[in-house]
């Protein structure tokens, strides 16, 4: 349940873009036409990605080690000794989770820019065996760690 509040800050910030960007499309401003591949990704990045992962992060490396979707759960973030993680791991930990996303944002950019379907694909692969790795583990595992977690030692796990 904790993900679903998460996801609903993120959709907000989603929203919020919909709202600005939109209608200045509606009315014929073209702020990114012309950009190249780079340039795209990085405005994809810096509009989406980024403050998702700013949200999460500093949340989970805040005092109370979790986003507002933890807290209303119950849950934080902690190493798998039980210990406060650091910020370079809470870091590492939304990178990984946030790379399948960046990867389909990517891949969506270059279809819709006009690229060769070519330039796509191997972000769509890595996109979908990202998520793919990272739910086979959480179905398997006992700790129901997934991807982000395994990689940089960490579980959400009930506050103390």
């Amino acid at each position: 349940m904790a993900v679903g509040w998460d996801y609903l800050v993120i959709v907000a910030w989603l929203a919020l873009l919909a709202v600005v960007f939109v209608p200045l499309h509606l009315a014929g401003v073209r702020l990114f036409d012309g950009l190249s591949m780079v340039s795209n990704d990085l405005l994809i990045s810096v509009l989406t990605v980024l403050p998702a992962g700013a949200y999460l992060t500093i949340g989970e490396a805040g005092r109370r080690q979790a986003t507002w979707g933890k807290r209303r759960a119950g849950l934080v973030v902690a190493t798998t000794r039980g210990k406060r993680p650091s910020a370079a791991q809470i870091v590492a930990r939304n990178a990984v989770k946030l790379l399948p996303w960046q990867c389909g944002h990517m891949a969506v950019s270059r279809l819709a820019g006009g690229h060769e379907a070519i330039a796509a694909m191997p972000l769509l692969v890595a996109a979908y065996a990202l998520v793919g790795v990272s739910i086979a583990l959480l179905l398997v595992r006992r700790d129901r760690a997934a991807l982000h977690d395994v990689v940089v030692a960490t579980r959400v796990v009930p506050s103390p």
